[in-house]
C-alpha cells in the first residue's frame, strides 16, 4: 500500500520584543518609546514583526501601562537578577500558553530590522549576525527549550552566575546557528542599537526625522 506524504506545516512563531533595559546612556526612561520618523521603536519593530508572528508580547519590568498604547500583552520577568534570559524565560513560558513553537525575539532599541527576520532566521535555534557582529538577541528558539532554560538558570551559583546568565550560554548549550544580514550601503546596519544620544541623532537622520 502506497504512503500518503503529508505537508510539514510551519512552525507557529510568537515575538518577544524585549524592553528590560535600564537605558542609562540615554538618561533613562524607556528606549523602545523613542519616536523615529513620527513612530516609536517600538511601533516599528511589531510592523515587521506582525506579518510573521501569531502573536507578539514585550518582556519589560513596572508599571505595563506606560505601554498600553501599542496593545500587547507586556511579561514581567519571573526570575529575578539574570538579565535578558529572565525575559526570554518568560516569553518562553507565554509562547507555549499561545501554542507557538518558537519564540523570536528581539531588543526594543533595534528599529531597523530587516521585513524578512522571522523567516529567516527558521528553523530555531539561530541568532543574527552582521557587519561580523553577533547579536544574541536578535533569535529564534525553540519552545521546548524552556525548561533547559529554566534548569540553566536554577543551577546557577555565585561562581557560575557571570557564565550561566549569558544568552550566548543558552545559544551555545542548543546549538544556535549564525544567520548571516548584509549591511546595505550608507547603513544603518539592520541591528543598529539605540545605546546613546548620538545614536538616536544617527537613527534619526536614516529616517530623515
Amino acid at each position: 500500500m502506497r504512503a500518503v506524504m503529508r505537508g510539514v506545516q510551519p512552525p507557529r512563531v510568537a515575538g518577544l520584543v524585549m524592553a528590560g533595559g535600564m537605558a542609562q546612556r540615554m538618561g533613562g526612561g524607556d528606549k523602545p518609546l523613542l519616536v523615529l520618523g513620527g513612530e516609536t521603536c517600538l511601533g516599528r519593530i511589531v510592523a515587521r514583526l506582525r506579518p510573521c508572528c501569531a502573536a507578539i508580547a514585550l518582556s519589560a519590568n513596572g508599571d505595563p501601562a506606560r505601554f498600553a498604547a501599542h496593545g500587547l500583552p507586556v511579561l514581567a520577568d519571573t526570575v529575578a537578577g539574570v538579565g535578558p534570559l529572565a525575559g526570554v524565560l518568560a516569553g518562553l513560558d507565554w509562547a507555549a500558553g499561545q501554542g507557538c513553537d518558537v519564540l523570536v525575539t528581539v531588543p526594543g532599541d533595534t528599529p531597523f530590522i530587516p521585513a524578512d527576520l522571522v523567516s529567516r532566521l527558521l528553523p530555531a535555534p539561530s541568532f543574527a549576525v552582521s557587519g561580523g557582529q553577533r547579536h544574541s538577541l536578535v533569535a529564534a528558539w525553540p519552545v521546548g527549550c524552556r525548561d533547559l532554560l529554566a534548569r540553566q538558570l536554577g543551577h546557577m551559583t555565585p561562581a557560575t552566575r557571570r557564565e550561566v546568565t549569558r544568552v550566548r550560554t543558552l545559544a551555545e548549550a542548543l546549538g544556535a546557528r549564525g544567520v548571516a544580514f548584509a549591511v546595505p550601503p550608507g547603513g544603518p546596519d539592520p541591528f543598529m542599537n539605540i545605546n546613546t544620544p548620538d545614536d538616536y541623532a544617527m537613527a534619526r537622520q536614516y529616517v530623515r526625522d
